[in-house]
């Protein structure tokens, strides 16, 4: 086994690495609605259509290609899928600052899902990394360092919009995605697999089938995109509705200051709940916050200003910062020590299902009613707990034992 300084010091690379890369893309991300619009898109619906559209073409491309790119992690090493993803982030986002039309934009975020899947392989590694007790933990650093990166990232980015226009972002999320890569071939060392005569310790790969008629493996795999949905749905619809505030002058830096007050929150969310997740059941834990979260979500319906706005959608980063960490610990829970990098790869198609679907269904309702979209967050946050409830009841009760 892997000494605990080994395993500590990849997963603090891997979050240096991960920091770095969505610092960059917090640079654009929350403002391709603005973006969409400065391309020539004026109508408020086609800009929320499109803003969908873009947001979801790169990780449904990603999503269908998800099998192919388990089967190169298998042969080649999860790391070398990672330095696949940054290198082509590095050119390909430079190429969408280039872009003189919104279709452009799209083919660019096409090409993007040719190489993504960045976020679900990153988790992916974390978990396998680490100890299984320290799973929750692992992940949490990641995920920490992801939502502290959404923290920094649009308040600058805000600001530079505002200021020297949004194309250049495009350049600056390029260079950092250049830096991650340099920062993650250098510091992260990947675990070699076991001798071929420990078929029990070395990590092995498995076909989806074989997980499906695992105990809780679907109900897990729908709460994580369940979270990830509501995640990505706030991210899109902040700025359409500070765009339709006309008190507000500079839609670019309010959009950037709520966002980024929502990941500090988050970010707390997330380490609290690993920290919790020691003592208290994980699924315990989960409910609650779906529970709270939905409620503030529905909230978010009847916010009259960005002040209000800013309030409520912190409140929600409290309660659903740490959803996605929990599940994922839930994950961990249910499979075995020697299946769990190939289950969580499985695990993390709700995730990329999630980041799909969301800004479609999302963008679709925003362009009808920015309210409908609130409320269909509420909604999904408490069908999430009612999945617990109903599905994975025992995973209310369920604590993590120590391997070995």
């Amino acid at each position: 086994m892997r000494a605990p300084s080994g395993w500590q010091r990849n997963v603090w690379a891997l979050s240096l690495s991960v920091f770095i890369a969505f610092v960059g893309f917090q640079f654009f991300s929350p403002f391709l609605p603005l973006y969409v619009r400065e391309l020539g898109v004026t109508d408020p619906s086609a800009i929320a259509l499109w803003s969908g559209v873009l947001a979801a073409v790169t990780p449904t491309v990603s999503g269908f290609l998800a099998p192919l790119f388990g089967r190169l992690a298998d042969r080649f090493g999860r790391k070398m899928m990672l330095i696949r993803s940054l290198a082509g982030f590095t050119v390909i986002i430079a190429a969408m600052g280039l872009v003189t039309s919104v279709w452009q934009l799209f083919a660019a975020r096409f090409l993007q899902g040719l190489f993504a899947g960045f976020t679900p392989m990153a988790m992916a590694v974390a978990s396998v990394s680490a100890p299984r007790a320290k799973v929750a933990s692992a992940i949490a650093r990641v995920q920490g360092a992801q939502l502290l990166s959404v923290a920094v990232g649009p308040a600058i980015g805000g600001f530079a919009a505002t200021h020297l226009g949004i194309r250049p972002a495009f350049y600056v999320t390029a260079i950092l995605c250049a830096v991650s890569l340099v920062a993650l071939i250098f510091l992260f060392q990947e675990q070699r697999a076991a001798p071929v005569g420990d078929a029990a310790a070395r990590p092995r790969s498995a076909p989806l089938r074989e997980f499906l008629g695992q105990a809780h493996f679907l109900p897990v795999m729908g709460l994580l995109m369940i979270a990830q949905f509501i995640d990505r749905g706030l991210a899109l619809v902040i700025p359409l509705q500070v765009a339709h505030m006309s008190e507000i002058a500079a839609p670019a830096t309010t959009s950037g200051i709520i966002i980024s007050a929502a990941a500090v929150g988050a970010t707390v969310s997330a380490s609290l709940a690993a920290r919790l997740s020691a003592v208290v059941p994980a699924g315990q834990l989960l409910f609650i916050q779906l529970m709270a979260g939905g409620l503030f979500c529905g909230a978010m319906a009847l916010a009259g200003g960005w002040v209000s706005l800013l309030v409520l959608r912190v409140l929600v980063a409290l309660c659903l910062g740490g959803a996605l960490t929990l599940a994922y610990a839930l994950g961990g829970m249910i499979v075995a020590p020697e299946a769990r990098g190939a289950a969580f790869g499985w695990l993390a198609m709700g995730v990329q299902i999630g980041t799909a679907a969301s800004p479609l269904l999302t963008g679709a309702l925003a362009a009808a009613t920015l309210r409908g979209a609130y409320l269909l967050d509420g909604a999904l946050s408490w069908l999430g707990a009612l999945i617990l409830l109903f599905t994975a009841r025992d995973l209310l009760r369920r604590r993590e034992r120590p391997e070995g």
